[in-house]
């Protein structure tokens, strides 16, 4: 044989077996790259689904009328609801009540929009809430919603239910839980509406 045709076949099967051992060496990164590509696939998506979920809760929450939603508390198994359209009035309007056996304030302040509700009796005494306007709670900068009782005439902040000035002056009202429901959720549980 030649040994020009001989180099020639040495070349083509180094040519083949290099091609060869090539393929096999990057056909597991090949699979390790496709397997990659898909996982980022997958995450593209999840991210893509993510955003138009945030996109859809921020046009309903865009679409709420906070006026329309309803405060719904709950106390030794009783539950009443009240709507902040019926307290977001100006002056503001402070809901002195009973849930059961217990008497409550519940109220919200339109600067702030916080809704609160507040075991009424302190020192085995029940209070009467009535609004006492717009100040900055004492120690921040925050503007909030104060009302006075009229049993003591102690000046409270609505949002930490805080005695500010007054007899009372650092005592801290009984905060009771809030969940908001919308009317139609509200009429299906059958929940009392308290009425101003």
């Amino acid at each position: 044989m030649n040994w020009k045709i001989l180099v020639g076949v040495l070349i083509v099967v180094g040519l083949i077996v290099g091609f060869v051992g090539g393929k096999a060496s990057t056909s597991g990164q090949m699979k390790e790259l496709t397997g990659r590509v898909a996982d980022l696939s997958v995450q593209v998506k999840s991210a893509e689904s993510l955003k138009n979920q945030l996109a859809e809760t921020k046009a309903q929450f865009e679409k709420l009328n906070v006026n329309e939603l309803y405060g719904m508390i709950k106390v030794d198994g009783k539950a009443k609801a009240y709507k902040i359209g019926d307290l977001n009035k100006m002056p503001s309007t402070i809901a002195n009540d009973f849930v059961g056996n217990t008497p409550v304030v519940v109220s919200w302040c339109q600067l702030c929009g916080t809704l609160t509700a507040y075991d009424r009796e302190v020192d085995g005494k029940t209070l009467t809430f009535e609004e006492a306007g717009a100040k900055n709670i004492p120690g921040t900068d925050i503007e909030n919603l104060h009302f006075k009782d009229k049993e003591t005439g102690t000046l409270w902040a609505q949002g930490p239910g805080l005695a500010v000035e007054g007899p009372q002056k650092g005592t801290e009202l009984k905060s009771i839980p809030m969940q908001l429901f919308n009317r139609d959720r509200i009429n299906k549980m059958g929940v009392e509406v308290w009425k101003p």
